[in-house]
């Protein structure tokens, strides 16, 4: 049993440096963030006083956790239970509560509360792939599904589906990325049915680009080859920005800024077969 808990215990570290460092490409990079990042000397603290006060060692844990609080400015308890690849990006102000319960791959940016709303230990449980923008807080015995976003300053006080972002205090849902019943990409495009798959998504995204963004092009001009950015349809950053918040509603989708890169912005065509392959997954 304590070879398990030690096992798991490495993994999780392993785990929360990888997903750290993926986007560093060199090798010296990923020493520098290891190395010199505070936010991931919060997460391997936590390990550590987690590792403490599993193993009754609960004074040392109090001290681990006073030594996170005062090096890094992040106060995360023994108590709560997080899982592997967790991401703190500025610990100045984070505060996780006892018994709170996280699940895997969760980001928390900077100033952010996870704890509780009337003092009787009621905090939150946390499904996979959360994330909180600055300031949110999430407080209350509540439940929190998978893949949810919360926007800064948000204040989160009662629980939220799978999928959703909210932002506001009292916080509430401005936009639902659960996907939808039907999962090919075709009936995703919609009215496609007859078209291949790579046709109906760029259908599809033409609508999405044309629709409320400002493009002055008219739709019948835009095609697989039309530039996005500068020449062409000539968005700017912001206003590509907007076009794929569209892109994710419409679509289902839930994109990391990770896995973009600028070859999948160069064209309209370029841009649909980055949505197809993440709709076949």
């Amino acid at each position: 049993m304590r070879s398990l808990k030690r096992d798991i215990v490495f993994d999780n570290i392993r785990t929360d440096i990888r997903e750290l460092t993926r986007r560093e490409t060199g090798v010296l990079a990923k020493v520098g963030v290891i190395l010199l990042n505070p936010g991931l000397h919060a997460v391997l603290l936590y390990r550590l006083a987690r590792w403490f006060h599993l193993r009754h060692l609960r004074p040392l844990a109090v001290l681990t956790s006073y030594f996170c609080s005062v090096l890094t400015g992040a106060q995360i308890s023994a108590r709560a239970t997080i899982g592997k690849g967790f991401v703190v990006s500025h610990p100045h102000g984070i505060s996780v509560g006892a018994t709170t319960v996280m699940g895997e791959y969760c980001t928390l940016t900077h100033g952010n509360l996870i704890g509780q709303l009337r003092g009787d230990s009621d905090r939150p449980v946390i499904g996979n792939y959360f994330v909180a923008a600055t300031g949110a807080k999430i407080l209350g015995r509540i439940r929190i599904g998978d893949k949810v976003r919360v926007g800064p300053n948000a204040v989160v006080m009662q629980s939220l589906p799978d999928g959703v972002t909210v932002a506001g205090n009292p916080a509430r849902i401005v936009r639902d990325r659960r996907p939808p019943e039907s999962g090919s990409a075709a009936r995703i495009a919609g009215r496609g049915a007859s078209l291949n798959p790579h046709a109906a998504v760029l259908r599809r995204l033409v609508e999405v680009i044309t629709n409320g963004s400002g493009v002055m092009t008219p739709r019948d001009e835009i095609g697989e080859d039309t530039v996005l950015i500068g020449g062409g349809i000539g968005l700017d950053s912001i206003e590509m920005l907007h076009v794929i918040s569209a892109v994710e509603e419409a679509f289902g989708l839930t994109i990391d800024e990770s896995e973009l890169d600028i070859r999948h912005l160069e064209t309209v065509g370029s841009l649909a077969a980055f949505i197809g392959e993440r709709l076949s997954r």
